[in-house]
């Protein structure tokens, strides 16, 4: 018998992962709060419950399948499984019938749902970044083919989504994903939005939540730019602050430098960006290679926060991972889950199923697994193994 903590599993290439000691300590499992989910179907003939069939896609996705019909074959061959935590009277339930479930599901209650279960809440990091990202896959002129993300930084954790619809961007967008959030949770983060968000009503809104913006400063701000960047014309007489970096690894080597004014007189100029605390300005030189080419590195991003008490150190460090809501989220979705691919496009289908993928993601994050596709490859060749997965962190 392994001589391995009870929150730890040995994975078949010989790693040991250890789940989270919070998703233990759960007294309700996923299918239980998700019984607070809204169902937008009719009162009657309703033979399978949504909470059942939200488990059995997400169960299926956590094993690598990808599509939803993927998952209805994942229920199909691990049925003796589940008849362990539910009876399955009307057996495993159609794949159109789960399409046409989810269809009618209401976002936010499934989101607040799954924030619950994960209980995020008493541990939900400090940053975040807030940034969209579009189902190529789906055609259609009354199509929700962009989905906008909050996804913390430290823990990998996606505590929101909203989808965006063909006849708005994610500008007003932002403000419904603040509101899906809530105050309770936003209270104290800073959030990080590149620069199509960088606008005064957005700031507005998020302050108005007790966070803090730090905002990229591009041409669409033609003047906000113009003013930074006389700013920081060499010479000029503000206080400042400086932090240096070098990185190192995938085939490039970047310097980077950051530089922050604190000046009173500098807040008071731009007066209009709510609780506006310091402007500073990334460097970044090098080069990185892109298929044995070397390509030199030289650019000037400008940025402006109201976090106060940031140092220039802290400031490179956000910026830097404002990429990771890129590299581990959307990246994995489209190259685990294959989501360019996806076809589904009725009502909210494709938004449930997206986000059921964040849901994978966020998970596999708190059990500080190291790679999501070495995880899911480990279920796949072993479904005991995953059997255990799904019951040790209380998806039943």
């Amino acid at each position: 018998m392994l001589n391995v903590a009870h929150h730890t599993i040995l994975l078949q290439d010989g790693t040991r992962c250890n789940f989270k000691k919070e998703l233990l300590s759960h007294k309700k499992t996923l299918i239980c709060v998700l019984d607070a989910v809204q169902d937008g179907r009719g009162k009657y003939g309703k033979r399978h419950p949504l909470s059942v069939m939200l488990v059995l896609l997400f169960s299926g996705i956590t094993a690598g399948s990808t599509t939803l019909k993927d998952c209805h074959l994942w229920a199909v061959h691990n049925k003796q499984f589940l008849r362990q935590f539910f009876p399955l009277v009307h057996g495993i339930p159609d794949p159109t019938t789960i399409s046409r479930a989810i269809q009618t599901v209401d976002m936010d209650s499934l989101v607040h749902a799954y924030l619950r279960w994960q209980q995020i809440v008493h541990g939900k990091g400090k940053t975040a970044s807030f940034d969209g990202k579009t189902l190529n896959g789906m055609h259609g002129d009354s199509m929700t083919r962009h989905v906008l993300s909050l996804f913390v930084h430290d823990t990998h954790q996606v505590i929101g989504q909203i989808g965006v619809s063909q006849k708005e961007n994610e500008i007003p967008a932002a403000k419904r994903l603040f509101r899906q959030v809530g105050k309770q949770m936003l209270s104290g983060m800073l959030l990080v939005g590149d620069a199509l968000h960088t606008q005064t009503e957005t700031a507005k809104a998020i302050t108005s939540y007790d966070a803090d913006y730090l905002f990229v400063v591009k041409g669409n701000q033609e003047q906000l730019l113009q003013d930074l960047a006389y700013l920081f014309i060499d010479g000029a007489s503000f206080r400042t602050s400086v932090a240096r970096e070098e990185e190192y690894g995938h085939n490039r080597y970047i310097q980077s430098a950051v530089t922050l004014i604190d000046d009173d007189y500098v807040r008071e100029y731009f007066g209009t960006w709510k609780k506006l605390a310091y402007v500073g300005r990334l460097l970044r030189s090098g080069t990185r290679s892109e298929k044995g080419v070397a390509i030199p590195v030289d650019e000037t991003v400008y940025f402006i926060t109201s976090k106060k008490d940031l140092t220039a150190k802290q400031a490179a460090k956000h910026l830097r991972m404002h990429w990771s809501i890129e590299n581990n989220l959307h990246w994995q979705k489209d190259y685990t889950f294959l989501e360019d691919r996806q076809t589904l496009r009725k009502g909210n289908a494709p938004l449930v199923m997206t986000f059921l993928r964040s849901m994978c993601i966020s998970l596999f994050a708190a059990c500080s697994f190291a790679s999501v596709t070495t995880t899911i490859a480990n279920f796949q060749k072993s479904p005991s193994l995953h059997h255990t997965f799904l019951t040790s962190v209380h998806i039943f």
